[in-house]
């Protein structure tokens, strides 16, 4: 076989994959439509009485892993102290931060060392010093050696006081009503164990006090292509999934969790890049196993804010541990790979996140340099392999589009007719170059194996300066 065989061979290989990824891809976007809109009829319908009792809401621990975060972690706490529900403390595990992470918090919120004893539910490394303070809402600072943030959360569950613990990102900020949302699907059913929210960028965006303030237009084009690739992440596949009860991750930058069913599992899985898929594949593998009811569940209009990176070296370093972590999870757990035993999870979801997120870096990588030596080679002629670029990239176009009008529908409040058209026509620039820019990141360091947070650089989120009188978007 010489090398025209086997390019050509690659090509009938990718042509044939890329119409299984646009077909599958499209089948979820349809059914995360009619999803969405069941979702928002069932709220119409659902019983108020049970919903809106503040009696009825569970008390939430909120965990909040920080690694040299003293740029953010204030504004992170303050609207953590803002939200609107009735029953809930703050945990905040400094993870061996080499900055002024813990001073600023005790600093900021006037906290006081104390001696807490607490039970060691999972495993973690030991504390270094515990404080606490606060008024109306208990705020605990836990300062203990760096073990990763798979161990600072599983510090904070030591910790907690609550049956349910939410999990929240140093730089991110819930939106006012989070906690009330996101908490329905255990108010709704006894067997939910872990729920999702959705993930919004936060670049662009003024935020007071868990309230939007004002929605500016995002100047770069970086942060652009990064909201519509959220879009497309969190309003498709994340509720497609949802509605087989086969979600793979829960963002950790916004999940709640029943404490019980996470002991149950042993905590999270020290050493890891991607513990926010790996404790929900725990989750479904345990409950799977034993035959245990249970139910994970995805809130769309639960809102959490948070910053993304603004230049290459922060997106490369977040993309590539992203792929190592998703790499991770999927190995440590691929006798699920279709497995009757585990129902949908196995022969659905497992599958899909193997083929579709996990591979297809690889191959977008591969189809393309093959796709462009048949034309140099003369295998393929100019008219084809413009058409062949023209589906494949439309393709891509179209599910973007998709997913930027759907948000238009669900937040008309945070996204304006100005930043949707701007929107869609980035999501046209996005095919061509930051799309395979993304897949090279992804794969270009997957053999590495550092298990650190890594580092973003930080910055203080917008201000602006508002008269009183004037009503604010919640």
């Amino acid at each position: 076989m010489n090398i025209v065989d086997i390019i050509y061979a690659i090509n009938v290989f990718f042509f044939f994959y890329m119409f299984l990824y646009a077909l599958v891809f499209f089948a979820t976007t349809i059914f995360s439509a009619f999803n969405l809109d069941d979702f928002f009829k069932r709220k119409n319908h659902m019983s108020q009485t049970v919903i809106n009792n503040r009696a009825n809401f569970i008390p939430i621990s909120i965990l909040v892993p920080a690694y040299n975060e003293e740029v953010t972690i204030v504004d992170s706490i303050n609207s953590l102290l803002n939200l609107d529900y009735p029953a809930y403390e703050i945990i905040i595990v400094n993870d061996g931060s080499k900055d002024k992470t813990v001073e600023t918090v005790i600093k900021s919120f006037n906290l006081k060392k104390v001696s807490k004893p607490y039970r060691r539910l999972v495993e973690s490394n030991e504390a270094l010093g515990m404080y606490e303070g606060g008024e109306k809402i208990k705020i605990i600072l836990v300062d203990k050696e760096n073990g990763g943030k798979s161990d600072a959360l599983n510090m904070g569950i030591n910790v907690s006081s609550f049956p349910t613990f939410l999990c929240v990102d140093a730089d991110s900020m819930l939106q006012v009503d989070a906690l009330q949302r996101i908490v329905e699907p255990f108010l709704e059913d006894d067997t939910t164990v872990a729920v999702g929210g959705n993930i919004k960028i936060s670049n662009h965006v003024v935020i007071e006090k868990g309230k939007v303030l004002d929605v500016e237009s995002p100047k770069k084009a970086l942060v652009i292509f990064q909201m519509i690739e959220y879009l497309r992440v969190f309003l498709n596949s994340r509720i497609s999934l949802n509605g087989i009860n086969g979600n793979l991750i829960i963002s950790g930058a916004f999940g709640l969790y029943n404490k019980q069913a996470i002991v149950n599992i042993g905590g999270y899985t020290n050493g890891l890049m991607g513990e926010d898929m790996e404790i929900i594949m725990k989750i479904h593998s345990f409950y799977r196993k034993n035959k245990i009811p249970y139910k994970t569940s995805y809130v769309p209009d639960a809102i959490c804010w948070t910053q993304v990176p603004e230049d290459l070296n922060m997106l490369k370093r977040q993309r590539r541990r992203w792929h190592v972590g998703l790499g991770q999870s999927l190995k440590m757990h691929k006798y699920m790979l279709l497995n009757p035993r585990y129902g949908l999870v196995g022969m659905i979801s497992f599958p899909y996140f193997l083929l579709f997120e996990y591979v297809t870096p690889f191959l977008e990588v591969l189809g393309m340099v093959t796709i462009t030596l048949s034309y140099l080679l003369g295998i393929i002629n100019l008219n084809f392999f413009f058409l062949y670029l023209l589906v494949y990239m439309g393709y891509n176009i179209i599910v973007s589009m998709i997913s930027i009008i759907i948000e238009r529908y669900m937040f008309s409040a945070t996204t304006s007719t100005r930043l949707t058209l701007k929107l869609i026509f980035y999501s046209i620039l996005e095919s061509f170059g930051y799309r395979q820019m993304m897949s090279l990141f992804r794969i270009g360091n997957i053999f590495k194996r550092s298990h650190q947070w890594g580092e973003m650089t930080r910055k203080e989120g917008k201000k602006v300066e508002v008269d009183p009188r004037i009503e604010v978007t919640e």
